[in-house]
């Protein structure tokens, strides 16, 4: 019975496999790009903290860490909570409280070994946390198919799951960033659905008891998750018949209403002990200055921006928005479904933090799989839908395969881009720097300029201003943590231009700026008496590493009035030093 789908299963869980320990097993990398670091190291830093150091307020061995494995540049997993004078963990605990079995795995790995530290943070910690959240995401699909047969055909079953690993970040979430919350949240979800079903089923102690630990290590994990006690709340319920039919069955089963309610309570609280302990109070607000706009949700921005829209880079996510109006034709959980679709999309958008690729939208992908099923269902049952729609997810498929494929080290920048940067370069194998350059600059001339006429010069060798500086008998501008700007090198318009300009210079890097919004600026600037026109502009740490000397150009197509340009270079707050020189302005034609 259902012979497909389980078949389908099982090559689902082999690719995620492979994914993760064939194409980029995160635990064999180093700093940022190991398994615990950035925000999983936060989530993760509760059990050395409490299991090796015992020092959960004041975190004496951070720097150690800081220093030897550089998950972070500097101590952001936590934040010092001044009234107490303690440290108090940015993230909540119940991912932590998930990872203990495979912490305690490599914690006794490492303190058998005499090749690894028994620090909490060595290749033991990190391929243990990493296998470990990659079994337990596994699952998900174990119970999402579960589920999904209970509404649908094995063949559209099949189709979905197959889907969901090849093109959607699921697999990202499940098989590279599997430190992440959201592979284990995406688990959490659909268990939660399997024991709500089985629960109305059969109306056992067990499955009660369930939901309520279920919806309580949601809420422990990410607080917003809380929403999810609206799923066993309101499954089923698709009218008002159906609503009197479930006040009449939680009165008759109200102890294990209140118990799973115990549950969920048990659990949550763990969260509040914490803050008591470490700070005196019971409830800390530990994201700072991050918050909502309730009012204003980042709808456009979450999932269209060009620097990391949701659906940009996981377009296949449509098709659930598509499937929802067939969904809630067939008049089965629409109302649980279509609501908690909405109400989770609202708080993901609220979020003023959300260019961070999309991710928060991966835990609630079993919910979306009732309304993309539907469509699959609806799509395969008539020939001229399945020629659209079989197409059509080969297509998403790869668009979402060439993104995890950049995002972990192909040629292709995979976040933070730009509109003419994505359109060159979306669903293309290879990049180069004339493409990085469209992440800041619109106007890229890439064919070699004909009959380029050179109409300005500058070597520094007489400029006596305070930021050009003598280096071995060369002067140039250098830029520092001192200084942040160059002077400004002004030309006049006196017909000599032509379509196009571009500036040249040599940049002398002693260390990359990898800071992003740190990174100098090679600006050009054009303006109209008091009114600037048109400003391009390139940042220079794209293009050169350590030590490294090396000449850069920027293009710009000229506007069509403006009466001065001038260039210059903003060293946008970085501390390291960059010395310029040699600039060269030439003028062309198309």
């Amino acid at each position: 019975m259902h012979i497909l789908s389980k078949y389908v299963l099982v090559i689902s869980f082999f690719l995620v496999t492979i994914t993760a320990f064939k194409f980029y097993p995160r635990w064999e990398k180093k700093g940022g790009e190991a398994t615990l670091s950035w925000d999983a190291s936060g989530y993760y830093m509760y059990l050395p903290a409490i299991f090796i150091y015992n020092d959960i307020k004041k975190y004496h061995f951070k720097d150690s860490i800081l220093q030897k494995y550089q998950p972070t540049p500097d101590f952001q997993q936590a934040f010092f909570h001044e009234k107490s004078g303690n440290y108090v963990m940015k993230y909540s605990s119940g991912l932590a409280l998930l990872s203990l079995p495979f912490f305690t795995v490599g914690h006794l790995w490492a303190s058998s070994s005499t090749i690894y530290p028994d620090d909490g943070f060595s290749y033991p910690y990190q391929i243990s946390i990493g296998v470990g959240l990659l079994l337990l995401s596994l699952i998900g699909l174990f119970y999402l198919r579960l589920v999904l047969l209970r509404y649908y055909r094995d063949k559209t079953v099949a189709i979905l799951l197959l889907v969901y690993v090849i093109g959607t970040n699921y697999i990202n979430y499940a098989a590279v960033d599997q430190a992440m919350t959201h592979g284990t949240l995406f688990t959490i979800y659909t268990a939660l659905l399997w024991v709500t079903i089985r629960f109305y089923d059969t109306f056992q102690w067990k499955y009660a008891v369930s939901i309520g630990l279920l919806t309580g290590l949601a809420a422990l994990i990410r607080p917003t998750e809380f929403i999810a006690i609206l799923l066993p709340v309101f499954w089923s319920i698709s009218n008002l018949a159906d609503l009197r039919q479930r006040l009449s069955i939680v009165s008759v089963h109200m102890y294990k209403y209140l118990v799973a309610g115990l549950m969920f309570c048990l659990i949550v609280v763990i969260q509040p002990i914490y803050w008591k302990y470490a700070t005196g109070e019971w409830i800390v607000y530990s994201y700072g200055e991050q918050g909502f706009s309730w009012l204003k949700p980042h709808v456009y921005d979450y999932i269209l921006s060009y620097r990391s829209g949701w659906l940009r880079f996981t377009p296949m996510m449509v098709l659930p928005f598509i499937g929802l109006w067939v969904f809630y034709k067939n008049k089965v959980n629409h109302i649980p479904v279509i609501g908690f679709i909405l109400v989770s999309f609202y708080i993901v958008t609220a979020w003023d933090i959300w260019d961070y690729g999309g991710r928060a939208m991966v835990q609630y992908y079993p919910i979306l799989a009732f309304p993309f099923a539907a469509l699959i269902e609806v799509a395969g049952k008539k020939k001229w839908s399945q020629f659209i729609l079989y197409p059509g997810l080969v297509l998403l498929a790869y668009l979402n395969v060439w993104w995890v494929y950049h995002l972990h080290g192909g040629q292709v920048q995979a976040l933070e881009l730009s509109r003419a940067y994505y359109w060159a370069k979306v669903g293309r194998w290879t990049a180069n720097d004339e493409d990085r350059k469209l992440l800041d600059n619109k106007h890229v001339f890439r064919d070699l300029p004909q009959n380029p006429v050179t109409i300005y010069q500058n070597s520094f060798d007489n400029d006596t201003s305070a930021q050009i500086v003598d280096i071995a008998g060369n002067r140039q501008i250098r830029l520092n943590k001192e200084t942040q700007s160059s002077p400004s090198l002004r030309i006049e318009y006196k017909n000599q231009f032509k379509k196009w300009i571009r500036v040249k210079a040599t940049f002398t890097c002693t260390n990359k700026e990898w800071n992003l919004w740190n990174q100098t600026q090679f600006i050009i600037k054009f303006s109209q008496g008091d009114k600037e026109i048109q400003t391009n502009m390139i940042r220079i740490h794209r293009f050169i590493s350590d030590g490294e000397s090396k000449e850069i150009f920027i293009d710009a197509k000229l506007p069509k009035s403006f009466d001065k340009v001038d260039i210059l270079f903003w060293h946008a707050g970085s501390d390291k030093e960059l010395l310029i020189d040699d600039v060269e302005v030439s003028t062309f034609e198309d």
